[in-house]
């Protein structure tokens, strides 16, 4: 079979809802309801997400066409049980799955931690919840199993909707969006500028076929609800 290079996605769909703030003072943004979101809370949340695509720095693509999310706000600046299944996924013609439904991609699960990547635009973090940053995010296959991909790292989107700094001017909302961003293999964001991981760079690398890994930049827009949607939930600035 002819050689194929193919760019392994990091499929993420990220549960980060906007929120208003903490009455007290923070320089860090908030996930909330009328409160902040209590520390062991578990808000849940239903996403979709429109066509995606991972590129990478040599400029190898694989593209998917749509999917859905599913996860869980779990604390001020925490969500877990994130899972995004990916649809329609191919790179060169060839399908590419996690397992045996032809062109799905499942990531495994993962955690996100909420922080600042401006002084205006809050934004999540995303990495394996059982393993941690830098571990793989997700592992398939493309061209009928011929060529693995394995995907790790973190992956930053910025949310939609943040507003004020405190309960009293933010805004809660009944959906918001998380958005991946990237230019030839690079993420637009790769660090918050506070908080406890301030200056701590990582984007996505995949590794295809067995070779070395190389960065990687992920597109892709979700759209978040909460289940229900009366809980309507915001973030802070």
């Amino acid at each position: 079979m002819r050689h194929i290079r193919i760019m392994g996605l990091c499929l993420t769909a990220l549960f980060a809802v906007c929120a208003m703030a903490a009455a007290s003072a923070s320089a860090e943004p908030e996930f909330l309801t009328k409160a902040v979101v209590v520390t062991g809370e578990k808000i849940p949340e239903a996403g979709t997400l429109g066509a995606a695509f991972l590129e990478g720095a040599s400029g190898t693509k694989i593209t998917c066409t749509g999917g859905t999310s599913k996860g869980e706000v779990t604390g001020p600046q925490t969500t877990q049980n994130n899972i995004a299944t990916f649809t329609g996924c191919e790179s060169g013609g060839f399908k590419c799955e996690s397992g045996a439904t032809e062109g799905v991609i499942v990531t495994n699960v993962l955690e996100g931690h909420l922080g600042n990547v401006t002084a205006t635009q809050p934004a999540v973090r995303l990495f394996p919840q059982a393993t941690g940053r830098g571990t793989e995010l997700a592992a398939f296959s493309c061209a009928g199993g011929a060529v693995p991909v394995k995907v790790k790292g973190s992956v930053i989107g910025a949310l939609s909707g943040a507003a004020g700094t405190n309960p009293a001017t933010g805004k809660l909302q009944k959906s918001g969006k998380i958005t991946f961003a990237e230019a030839k293999g690079i993420q637009k964001y790769v660090e918050f500028i506070e908080g406890p991981e301030k200056g701590q760079k990582e984007q996505l690398e995949s590794s295809i076929g067995g070779a070395a890994y190389e960065k990687s930049g992920q597109s892709v827009i979700t759209t978040l609800k909460t289940v229900p949607e009366s809980w309507e939930l915001g973030v802070t600035k």
